[in-house]
């Protein structure tokens, strides 16, 4: 059996007056099913005690097999990760935004796609929390900063149009001390206004309540750089949120814009999104459509914008040029 101890100490000179609160999390493995050597059995037990720790803490586990491969898996992932940056494996894509008052392309959100040569393809839903469980994610997403402005430029020079692009910052780069230093950097070498920029923020973000969380937040609104609520509606505490920060976009997340033809919970709830965020000043983003019927339905509940497959999948640069170029035309 391995097992994590999580003791809750505070600072003298309370120590005297406190309840002492210890969590156990558990990770047990057996013989011989799960190993037939010591040191085998405190490796898989090592396994079940992290899966008792992603469950939530001051539980057990039992190890299974599935385990070890996912551990193997993300251990692969994480040893490729190193030096990918180096080794130009990875490539931004962007996804384009519709108005739906006059169906112009009004910009795009820059989405990060790696292709690493001995493991293939990773999504970003695999890849992305480990780069920002080992500190990775600063230099990626200040790749992706990068890449995406300079595209920005490109892009708006050849059409003429002050285009704007989306891109996520997660919560692990509001620790890095240089990230509002770095971004007015990255925009002055791009020759990219503030206003083109959004950052896309998660509601997790915001649930860590660190007071540089706050800092950056006001830091990045003074400098006039948009801010968007990314996937709203799925967390717990979204309004006071928006209440204390000054987002100038709020993105629906797909998995609501899915359901809107036939389901009528659904339906409302969108609904009552968009008219909230009208009444705060907002714009609105929905993302994820798919369907003629979802673009009828969001143009007559008055979303402003919209993003998704039924428009555009994710495109390296040279076709997003291409693209903007012909539907403009």
């Amino acid at each position: 059996t391995a097992y994590d101890i999580g003791l809750g100490i505070p600072a003298e000179p309370l120590f005297r007056s406190r309840e002492l609160l210890v969590t156990l999390s558990i990770g047990i493995a057996i013989y011989p099913d799960n190993g037939r050597c010591a040191s085998d059995l405190l490796r898989n037990a090592d396994s079940a005690m992290y899966q008792a720790k992603a469950l939530g803490r001051n539980t057990y586990s039992f190890f299974t097999k599935e385990m070890n491969i996912t551990l193997l898996r993300r251990l692969e992932v994480e040893e490729q990760m190193h030096g990918a940056l180096e080794r130009n494996e990875f490539e931004v894509h962007y996804q384009p935004q519709f108005d739906v008052k006059n169906n112009n392309i009004i910009g795009a959100e820059a989405l990060l796609r790696w292709h690493n040569p001995t493991l293939g393809s990773i999504t970003p839903d695999e890849f992305i929390p480990i780069a920002e469980h080992t500190g990775l994610i600063v230099p990626i997403g200040q790749f992706v900063v990068t890449q995406s402005l300079h595209f920005l430029n490109k892009w708006q020079k050849q059409h003429g149009k002050q285009y704007r692009m989306a891109v996520n910052l997660s919560p692990r780069q509001f620790r890095d001390t240089e990230l509002i230093t770095f971004i007015q950097q990255s925009l002055h070498d791009a020759n990219i206004t503030t206003d083109c920029l959004e950052l896309e923020i998660t509601e997790g973000v915001l649930m860590i309540g660190q007071s540089y969380i706050d800092n950056a937040l006001k830091d990045l609104n003074k400098l006039g750089i948009k801010l968007s609520m990314d996937d709203f509606g799925t967390g717990y505490s979204s309004l006071s949120y928006l209440r204390q920060y000054a987002f100038d976009v709020v993105k629906i997340d797909k998995s609501f814009i899915q359901g809107i033809p036939k389901n009528e919970t659904d339906h409302e709830l969108v609904n009552a999104i968009i008219a909230m965020a009208q009444s705060l000043g907002l714009k609105i983003v929905a993302e994820g459509v798919e369907t003629k019927e979802q673009v009828d339905i969001l143009t007559t509940l008055g979303c402003d914008y919209l993003q998704g497959y039924y428009f555009s999948k994710p495109v390296p640069a040279k076709q997003l040029l291409a693209f903007s170029r012909d539907f403009n035309h």
